[in-house]
């Protein structure tokens, strides 16, 4: 196994899922409490995330870190593309509305 990281693919693999599930870079800064400028380097690979940087994203995108690490797609991968193809053609401002609602319940499953 190569141990070294390479910060562009797993850059590579953030914008994607990022632009399946139709959030902006500003929309999943928001999300994870990182500047846009910041989620556009670490889309790039110019900059390095901390492991709880990566995890917030991972969490957003509804993508295992190990996916976004090693590109290993698994199974839950599949609520967030049934979400983004509910979510074509909507209105960005819904959406951002969405992804609000979105941290709001899940921030509460523990209490259902």
């Amino acid at each position: 196994m190569n141990d070294s990281v390479n910060y562009l693919e797993i850059g590579t693999r953030i914008r994607r899922q990022r632009e399946q599930i139709g959030l902006t870079q500003e929309q999943l800064g928001e999300a994870c409490d990182l500047s846009t400028s910041f989620v556009g380097h670490i889309e790039r690979g110019s900059r390095k995330l901390s492991v709880e940087s990566l995890c917030r994203i991972a969490s957003v995108l509804g993508i295992s870190t190990d996916s976004l690490l090693f590109d290993r797609m698994e199974q839950e991968t599949a609520l967030p593309a049934e979400i983004a193809s509910s979510l074509k053609g909507t209105d960005p401002s819904k959406k951002s509305q969405f992804w609000r609602t979105v941290r709001i319940l899940a921030g509460h499953i523990e209490d259902m």
